[in-house]
């Protein structure tokens, strides 16, 4: 076999020596070049995998302060509509509170003029029954042709007037009615 490996080249001091420079080579290699890949490679393939992580945390934040957001703007919706639905319930309160004073004070003012009126016409009875006591005596003067005296026209103006009251109101205002024209 040794006549072989002359044959074919083989020098075995020389294959040694390139065996020992190999293995030292690939010692060198192996500490100061391909450990010092391998571990900036790891440093790599951690910094990716943190920025992954990263990344997915970060959008979980997103979602989070989306759904965040849209809570909130939800919430504020419904605050509004709350304020509005107060704000008319409110302008309704109020209108019912001016509504009733205005019915108030028209019930007021109503009842100001209706005591006006009846004073109007309780005077206007007074003035046609002043009137009617009048014309009665006079009447009655030229009637008998004589001179009355103030008992009998006292006299007569009580009669006449106990006798108006049971004249109804609707004679009452017919009767001054046409006193006027």
């Amino acid at each position: 076999m040794g006549d072989a490996l002359v044959q074919l080249g083989i020098d075995w001091p020389r294959f040694i020596a390139q065996t020992i420079n190999f293995a030292i080579v690939l010692w060198v290699l192996n500490r100061f070049a391909y450990r010092p890949v391998l571990r900036i490679l790891e440093e790599r393939r951690a910094r990716i995998a943190e920025s992954l992580q990263n990344a997915e945390r970060i959008q979980k934040e997103l979602a989070a302060a989306e759904e965040a957001r849209r809570q909130i703007l939800h919430q504020a919706n419904e605050r509004a509509a709350q304020i509005v639905a107060e704000a008319e319930q409110a302008a309704k309160l109020q209108r019912e509170k001016l509504l009733k004073e205005a019915a108030k004070e028209a019930e007021r003012v109503l009842a100001k003029a209706r005591a006006r009126a009846e004073q109007e016409q309780q005077q206007s009875r007074a003035v046609f029954r002043r009137e009617v006591g009048k014309l009665v005596i006079a009447l009655t003067a030229k009637v008998s042709g004589k001179i009355l005296t103030a008992e009998d026209q006292e006299r007569l103006r009580a009669e006449t007037l106990a006798q108006l009251p049971a004249l109804a109101p609707a004679d009452f205002d017919a009767a001054s009615e046409s006193q006027r024209n």
